[in-house]
């Protein structure tokens, strides 16, 4: 990834501040002057997502926020993948997979590693988040990245996805699970 920028330099009591625009990718820049982060082409707002999380699971309960949060984050997957299969109507299967780890690693989430077994049927995709900006398997946080995941890959594989055995290694600082078809 190569970064360019048109940025001002400003130092102020011995302060320096960057402002101006920051292009990470051909899709993503951020324009400090305008309060604007575009990822993937797409409109983003910098939010501490764990707190987030946490915040849920205490206003509603763990049950609640994880559903909440699943149905959010399946609608935006679903969205994002239809959104980029549009724009990218040649890519194959595992382009699409590849750009949209990539633009969720950009805007945060963690280093993502999609695993597509094309021959296993009940497990076809397998999803680890190494760094994850949201640690846990309960609640919220354990919806959180993965149900996007799950929205993507039904929109792709045209076929319902759900997330299933969300495991958090602390000592790995990974979280993985699996998305298998719904029966």
């Amino acid at each position: 990834m190569q970064e360019t920028s048109d940025r001002r330099k400003t130092i102020v009591n011995g302060t320096l501040t960057i402002t101006g625009l920051t292009r990470l990718s051909e899709e993503t820049f951020w324009d400090t002057e305008k309060g604007v982060l575009r990822i993937g082409g797409q409109r983003h707002t910098a939010i501490d997502a764990q707190t987030l999380c946490d915040h849920l699971d205490t206003l509603v309960g763990s049950k609640v926020a994880e559903v909440i949060m699943h149905n959010l984050e399946f609608r935006l997957g679903k969205l994002d993948a239809t959104r980029f299969r549009n724009e990218k109507p040649q890519a194959t299967l595992q382009e699409l997979v590849e750009y949209l780890a990539k633009t969720a690693r950009l805007s945060g989430l963690g280093i993502t590693n999609v695993t597509l077994l094309e021959n296993e049927k009940s497990d076809p995709v397998q999803i680890e988040i190494a760094n994850p900006s949201v640690k846990g398997s309960a609640g919220a946080a354990k919806a959180f990245g993965f149900s996007w995941w799950a929205g993507v890959m039904t929109t792709l594989l045209d076929k319902q996805m759900e997330p299933h055995d969300i495991f958090y290694d602390r000592e790995k600082d990974v979280i993985r699970c699996r998305l298998v078809a719904r029966v």
